[in-house]
């Protein structure tokens, strides 16, 4: 009797696994961010590129960013143009002068308005006040402070007025002004703000929608302020040329 023999076939075993862990994701402008991360093997190494993590960037908060150092940059920019524009006229002129005896300015005697065309200096000590003279006359500011009579600690200095060729190279300082705090390598401008934060939009995937929409954003906000700083330069322009 001959036997037949059957030749035993290995049928492939399927397991079920889970392959890919899913996330809900919302519609808020959130990106998944991922990063190359390593794991232990069994022998407590590390392996590379055997795992990612995924971290959570808020795209609105490049946004809020923008906004919040825009408006310091145009406050500082009101500030600056308002400073300049007064000119002489300024109580705090002297703030930077340095007296002979090493004495800064202000801790010796403090300066405010007397009228449209003279400001009155008032000396703490009347020690001091022969210095304080000395340091303004050397200051090159044209200003001659005159003792206020039977006041040992007071000076009066008259402001000389305004000419139309003065009023005009003010303004074009005023215009230098402008151009730094909208783009310059300061900090305070807003065009290395902008600059920074695009940086940092660009590091994330260039092919998100929420990042291109995020850019968009940040370069209307940004066209914004400089529309408000060039309204603050023509206000600060129109008082210098009308006072």
């Amino acid at each position: 009797m001959f036997g037949v023999g059957i030749k035993s076939i290995n049928l492939p075993l399927f397991s079920q696994r889970q392959l890919l862990n899913t996330r809900r994701l919302t519609t808020s402008q959130l990106l998944l961010k991922k990063a190359s991360g390593s794991k232990k093997n069994a022998r407590g190494l590390q392996s590379k590129d055997t795992d990612t993590s995924e971290e959570i960037v808020d795209i609105s908060e490049f946004l809020k960013r923008a906004q919040n150092s825009f408006e310091n940059t145009l406050e500082l920019h009101k500030k600056k143009l308002n400073g300049f524009r007064q000119g002489v006229a300024n109580p705090r002129i002297f703030d930077e002068l340095k007296l002979q005896n090493g004495s800064k300015f202000p801790e010796v005697a403090s300066t405010s308005s007397k009228g449209k065309n003279a400001l009155l200096v008032t000396v703490y000590d009347p020690k001091d006040t022969k210095h304080v003279i000395s340091a303004i006359m050397a200051a090159g500011l044209n200003l001659n402070p005159e003792r206020v009579p039977n006041n040992d600690q007071q000076l009066k200095i008259s402001l000389p007025p305004m000419t139309t060729e003065g009023r005009t190279r003010m303004c074009r300082d005023l215009k230098k002004i402008f151009e730094e705090y909208k783009n310059s390598s300061s900090k305070d401008s807003l065009g290395y703000v902008r600059g920074e934060i695009l940086k940092d939009l660009k590091k994330l995937a260039k092919q998100n929608d929420s990042v291109r929409k995020a850019v968009q954003d940040v370069e209307k906000v940004h066209k914004e302020y400089v529309n408000k700083m060039q309204q603050q330069l023509a206000q600060a322009e129109k008082n210098v040329m009308n006072n």
